[in-house]
């Protein structure tokens, strides 16, 4: 039998979700396996739910409630209202759990920092800027991304190889404040031993880059692997292994061209230290 892994509720809505899941199923007297067989799932992934590790949709939540007996919404409640309500994170939700599993992801980027690099002030202004977007909906973009941010952080990380153009030292967002505290942020995680940048060059006249931005994550021991590819419409996660390779093949192309490590975040540095001029 593992050992449970106690988790604090107040740390995420995923935990709170989590730890009342836990708590219920606890009290009907039912295992992992118990519970999972009645919702068609593997006592793994109730353990990986309740852990905060994986989602419930609402309506395996509503199912949920009728197999432990509880009132109408008594779990539904607690699920984090971006699972209910936001189609688009619905749709990055599968993509969540295979980042947090990922022990290894190559991302690539043409026009703004990673999501998993940025700082808070450099998200809200990314954020705000998506079309149609509420205010409410792009705070809940920018907590979800936050805490996405804690797996470069848990005792055993990911290794995160992350290839930036040039252009995105360049472009300003938000403010040149938000700016240069990005780029001070990105000097910062470029000396974590588990998080490598790279930078390809305007001089490299590199054209293979000139490509939606898009992460790739392979988790050790099954081999699996998955990639997410931004569009417009809130991106889509390909886990087949023909477009996977395509990607894969697509992403060392484009690291070819780009800077060592040092010479990166020399670069990144030498950024810092120029006069900004956008007009």
């Amino acid at each position: 039998m593992g050992i449970e892994v106690k988790l604090d509720p107040e740390t995420s809505p995923e935990a709170r979700y989590g730890y009342e899941l836990r708590e219920r199923r606890k009290a009907a007297g039912l295992t992992l396996a118990q519970l999972g067989a009645r919702l068609a799932l593997t006592g793994q992934q109730i353990g990986n739910i309740e852990r905060a590790e994986r989602h419930m949709n609402e309506k395996t939540a509503r199912l949920c409630e009728e197999i432990l007996g509880l009132p109408q919404g008594d779990l539904v409640q607690h699920l984090p209202r971006r699972s209910r309500n936001n189609v688009t994170f619905r749709n990055f939700l599968p993509w969540l759990d295979r980042e947090k599993r990922a022990t290894e992801l190559c991302a690539y980027e043409g026009l703004i920092i990673p999501g998993l690099l940025q700082t808070r002030e450099y998200a809200e202004a990314v954020c705000r800027g998506m079309p149609g977007i509420t205010a409410e909906q792009a705070k809940e973009a920018v907590e979800a991304r936050m805490q996405r941010q804690a797996i470069l952080h848990r005792d055993n990380p990911p290794y995160l190889y992350a290839v930036l153009d040039q252009c995105v030292l360049l472009r300003p967002v938000g403010s040149e404040e938000i700016t240069r505290e990005q780029l001070k942020h990105l000097l910062v995680m470029g000396m974590n031993p588990n998080i490598v940048i790279q930078i390809v060059p305007l001089r490299a006249m590199s054209t293979s880059g000139v490509v939606a931005g898009f992460v790739i994550a392979r988790t050790a021991g099954d081999g699996d692997e998955a990639a997410y590819i931004d569009t417009p419409d809130g991106g889509r996660m390909v886990d087949r292994v023909e477009p996977v390779e395509k990607l894969k093949s697509w992403f060392q192309t484009i690291r070819a061209d780009a800077l060592s490590r040092a010479d990166s975040l020399a670069l990144i540095g030498e950024r810092l230290e120029q006069e900004w001029i956008w007009n």
